[in-house]
Formats: C-alpha cells, structure tokens, sequence
C-alpha cells in the first residue's frame, strides 16, 4: 500500500452491505479515500472437536472471512482510493491467537476492534496489534475509559472511531455517540479521534462539510473537527502500514545501473 497516494478527505468505514456500484455518490460529497468495512462477530460458542485419524490433514478454520472484491469496472469508474477494512469484536486476551493464525487478516489495510469487556479494552489499548478502537452505537459503553488507558492507546497510535451514520438511523444511537464523543474529550481532549460515517446506504452519507459541522455536537472545536477526517486519517493510514510491515521499513527501487556512476580510470 503506497501511502502516498492517499490524501484528501476520508471516510474510512463504509458498510459492507453499500452497493460499491454508488461509490462515486461518496466521492461527489467530496471524499477522496474510502476504507470498506467488514464486521466480525464475537464467535461465543466453541465448535466441538472431532475425532481425526492419524494421516488426517489438520483443518485450520480463519475465523476472518476474506475482504469483499472490488470489481476493477468500479475501480475505474471512480478515482477513490478504496482500502479494505475489517472490525472484529472481542471480549477478552484469547482472541490474539485467532488472529495470529489468520491469512485473511493480513489482507485488510486496516485492522479495527471493537472491545465488549473492561479486560478487552485494556488488552486493546495496552497490547494488541490493531489501528482502531471503535464501540456498538446501539449500547453504552459497558466500562469505564480512564484517562490512563486512553493515553497509553494514544501513545502506541491507536485511534478511536466515532460514526455518525447510526445517528441519523436511531435516536438511542445518537445519544451514545454523543455521550461517547465527549467522554472522548473529557479523559483524552479528543486526541486521536476519527469520524466515520459506517453508511449502509447512500441516504447515511453526508457531504463533508456537513460531517465536519457534526464535530462541533461531538465536542470538537473548528481545527479539530477537520483534523478527523483528514490529518488523522492519513497518520492512521501510514501507522496501518507501519503494522503490517514491522516497526522499521523502507521502499527500495531500482535507479538503474550503478556501474554508470562509477568514477573512470585515468
């Protein structure tokens, strides 16, 4: 992923269920770089072991379905940059192993969690590999944020995901998130905040001076409320990129024959 080429405006949590034949709906509201999101479930109930003969294959189940294929006719039709994006919900430290074992994982741009116990967000914010920590809008919260976990998240470049489409669906939706943004503000002063819509559809989309006016009913003043959907964005995006390649990286490209520059015999 050439983080270069991403820039501009992002919503970087669209619903697997949009119709990407639309995608260029969401580049008229003046987004440049969109990520599609994929949701997983909290696998609660254990699959039960089956006996396997001796010269039996081992069969490893990725509990992460692959991302959704974007058709190039879409691709060309639209000068989005389109990631893949995945949200796993999670309630406690065992889900790591899942995630290490996953070969689909390691094709989404961008790795989202969404943690449903105390022991999960702390895991989330102090351990695990991931770029986002987002929450269910249809529920409060169901623990306490301190500002010693939302630091310790911050300083290892997670961010947090506030998403305004489930606001305009539901007005229980809308209290949480409201609720939820300016908790953000009161132990984090917002740092690291993200706004998305999570659209289903093209009526959940909002231009983007529409979204960034919403970052003043989430307690964001004027600098930051265009920050969160574009400088943090970006700075999530190369962090994604950082993950997936290690703590240190670089780009090699050939420039041609050394043995033009090197220095002629007298």
């Amino acid at each position: 992923m050439d983080t270069t080429q991403y820039a501009g405006f992002c919503d970087l949590n669209i619903d697997k269920m949009y119709d990407i034949n639309t995608l260029s709906f969401i580049e008229k509201q003046g987004f440049q770089t969109v990520a599609i999101n994929t949701h997983v479930e909290e696998v609660n109930v254990e699959e039960p072991k089956k006996k396997k003969k001796k010269n039996d294959p081992k069969d490893k189940k990725d509990h992460i379905p692959p991302p959704l294929e974007i058709p190039d006719k879409v691709k060309n039709n639209t000068k989005l940059k389109i990631l893949q994006r995945v949200t796993i919900e999670f309630s406690d430290s065992s889900i790591c192993s899942k995630l290490n074992q996953s070969e689909n994982l390691k094709k989404y741009d961008i790795v989202a969690v969404l943690p449903k116990t105390l022991q999960a967000f702390q895991y989330a914010c102090g351990t695990l590999d991931t770029d986002v920590i987002t929450f269910d809008p249809l529920t409060r919260i169901p623990f306490k944020v301190s500002r010693k976990l939302y630091r310790q998240a911050v300083e290892r470049g997670i961010f947090f995901e506030i998403m305004y489409s489930p606001a305009i669906r539901d007005s229980t939706s809308r209290r949480n998130i409201i609720t939820t943004s300016h908790l953000y503000h009161a132990v984090g002063k917002s740092k690291n905040i993200i706004i998305t819509s999570g659209a289903k559809d093209n009526t959940q989309v909002r231009g983007i001076y529409d979204v960034i006016n919403l970052g003043f009913i989430f307690g964001l003043n004027n600098n930051e409320s265009l920050e969160v959907v574009r400088n943090n964005p970006h700075r999530l995006i190369l962090k994604a990129q950082g993950r997936r390649c290690g703590k240190h990286y670089m780009e090699v490209s050939q420039v041609g024959d050394q043995c033009e520059n090197k220095i002629p015999k007298e």
